[in-house]
């Protein structure tokens, strides 16, 4: 690192000092360098008034830029049309490699992008850029990054939720912390995100996989997004499966005591509606409804209630092989002049969507439902071709989890711990950590059935 007297006076000197910088040794002293500038001279111009973002390429002079913007967009005199040009000039072309040694400006070059949208009341400008920069700062698809987490955030706030689907379709299986600037909270964020995205893409499978994610993500103290996320993926399950899927057995012991803590109207409602019985869930649903609205998750609840009467009606194709649909309407519970009218629209939406297999003839007066097996074989060459391709990928997880095994059992961390197990830092487990105020900015978008409908 450069001597303090070699330090540069104003952004001038700076300005030299960055465009002379050609050789790595040069370079790396350069970016110890920016880390002592202080704000005031990273946003002034120059001696003859000149932009010093205009006088540098983003490409050539990653860091050098980004400094000076984020000192830029956090000064006290915030152009934001010129700042916006600016930052989409910076995510278009900066260079992935010097970016890595200092993630954080990259999230800070972000998250101004995300503060000056928001002032203007257009979320929808990030999205594209956001999506950019992940692209380009990611070794690769499967690698997590500190602006993944921003991403996700901005579609939901944008409503622009299939924008998400090119990151969020990649699973994760790379994390580098250092490289990638990632905190523990990037990573319980991106999957609590991406399983909203996933659920107001009514895509609940893959929604029900992002949150056991972050409820079962290590954890010493049990964090609010976990609960949160717990919350959820109760409803999910619901909607899946008609009761609470099963959390993997590493999920922390601290969680499920969380879980038991803060979100007993959920467990309440989930052992309701395991019994199918549709005036107990009814009256449960009533009981829990404020629990919901506080949590904003009313509208999925709702939904929850819907899937009770198809999931009645999957079970009387297992005892049945004809029922009129007023037999069907008293069955699963619908009541009133047009139950049997109800009964015949959830039959044709669960026909149409393959959840069950039937005919309706209205030769008879009350209309007849005869149901039939699943004709599908399984021997499509589609299908064939999907189970190969899931064999190939259960191979390459096996290969990563061998590999990172070994990684780990070779670390100076691991090996520390495991001569020294009392200073691993493991804490009771008893707490949670207060972090709501992370999962702000998006909650108008979930009340009321507005988000889930």
């Amino acid at each position: 690192m450069p001597a303090a007297q070699n330090l540069p006076d104003n952004i001038d000197e700076l300005l030299a000092i960055v465009q002379t910088s050609n050789d790595e040794q040069s370079r790396k002293a350069l970016f110890a360098t920016l880390r002592t500038i202080p704000s005031l001279m990273l946003a002034s111009p120059t001696a003859d008034e000149q932009d010093p973002l205009d006088l540098l390429d983003p490409a050539d002079n990653t860091l050098a830029y980004a400094y000076i913007l984020v000192a830029r967009c956090y000064g006290d005199r915030l152009e934001v049309s010129r700042m916006l040009h600016y930052i989409l000039k910076f995510l278009n072309s900066f260079d992935p490699e010097e970016a890595r040694h200092a993630p954080e400006k990259l999230a800070q070059v972000a998250q101004a992008l995300s503060r000056i949208a928001t002032s203007v009341g257009k979320s929808l400008i990030t999205v594209k850029p956001l999506e950019i920069a992940i692209t380009r700062f990611a070794p690769s698809p499967k690698h997590l990054t500190n602006i993944h987490q921003m991403f996700i955030k901005e579609c939901l706030l944008s409503k622009c939720y299939k924008a998400a689907l090119p990151i969020l379709d990649n699973d994760i299986t790379e994390i580098d912390v250092h490289e990638m600037g990632i905190h523990y909270t990037d990573h319980l964020l991106y999957h609590y995100y991406g399983g909203m995205i996933y659920i107001g893409l009514k895509k609940f499978e893959r929604a029900l996989d992002f949150f056991k994610l972050v409820i079962s993500a290590p954890a010493n103290l049990s964090s609010m997004i976990q609960i949160e996320a717990y919350k959820k993926f109760v409803l999910v399950s619901l909607l899946l499966h008609g009761k609470i899927a099963t959390l993997p057995k590493y999920t922390a012991q601290a969680v499920f005591r969380s879980v038991k803590n803060f979100c007993q109207s959920y467990t309440d409602f989930a052992n309701a509606f395991e019994g199918l019985k549709v005036k107990r869930v009814r009256s449960e649903f009533l009981k829990c409804c404020d629990a919901f609205k506080k949590d904003k998750n009313f509208g999925l609840a709702k939904q929850t209630l819907d899937a009770l009467y198809r999931r009645n009606i999957q079970q009387l194709t297992q005892t049945y092989l004809t029922l009129s649909l007023v037999d069907i309407a008293d069955a699963v519970g619908l009541e009133g002049p047009d139950a049997a009218k109800q009964a015949e629209k959830y039959v044709l939406k669960m026909i149409e969507s393959k959840e069950i297999f039937a005919t309706i003839s209205h030769t008879h007066q009350n209309g007849m439902v005869s149901f039939h097996d699943n004709p599908d074989k399984f021997d499509a060459q589609e299908t064939i071709a999907q189970l190969e391709q899931q064999i190939v990928n259960a191979a390459s997880v096996n290969e990563r989890v061998i590999r990172t095994d070994r990684m780990i059992g070779c670390s100076k961390e691991y090996l520390s711990r495991n001569q020294h197990p009392s200073a691993s830092g493991v804490g009771s487990g008893l707490g949670t950590v207060d972090d709501t105020e992370l999962l702000s900015g998006f909650d108008s978008l979930a009340d009321e059935g507005r988000y889930f409908a």
